[in-house]
């Protein structure tokens, strides 16, 4: 399996299943560019693989003017090691993921994780940095 997308079964909002995670096994090998968020996320995220000598013509992106209650995402990205992520969804435990080097994850969600082996991994959150009693709720898990 390439990726697995969790879902609250419980959690139905206009319809559609809450996501509280998106797993990218380093197996994913779909050709093109493969995007797995939805377009409202928050965090668009998306593979490329593509051939030597692919272009993409020269761009950038338009600022927002203005985000209002944008949920708080985290991706991760295992470098080295392994990884064992325990998801919550309104506090409460929901499944357990485990990480291997290359996989990629992406949290919407509350999150507990246990580092099982020496590990270099790559956290990208949303900035500004609003410091960590703001960041943060914590809650028993």
């Amino acid at each position: 399996m390439n990726n697995i997308i969790i879902k609250d079964h419980n959690d139905v909002e206009n319809g559609q299943e809450k996501i509280l995670a998106i797993h990218i096994k380093d197996a994913f090998d779909t050709s093109g560019a493969s995007f797995f968020t939805p377009n409202s996320f928050p965090f668009q995220l998306g593979m490329h693989i593509r051939p030597k000598g692919t272009l993409i013509d020269p761009h950038q992106h338009i600022p927002f003017q203005e985000l209002t209650n944008l949920p708080a995402q985290e991706f991760f990205y295992l470098v080295k090691g392994k990884l064992e992520v325990t998801l919550y969804n309104k506090k409460i435990k929901h499944s357990v993921i485990i990480m291997h080097a290359g996989d990629a994850l992406l949290l919407n969600c509350g999150h507990k994780v246990v580092f099982l082996e020496d590990c270099k991994m790559l956290e990208l959150k949303q900035g500004p940095y609003r410091g960590r009693d703001i960041e943060k709720e914590f809650f028993p898990g």
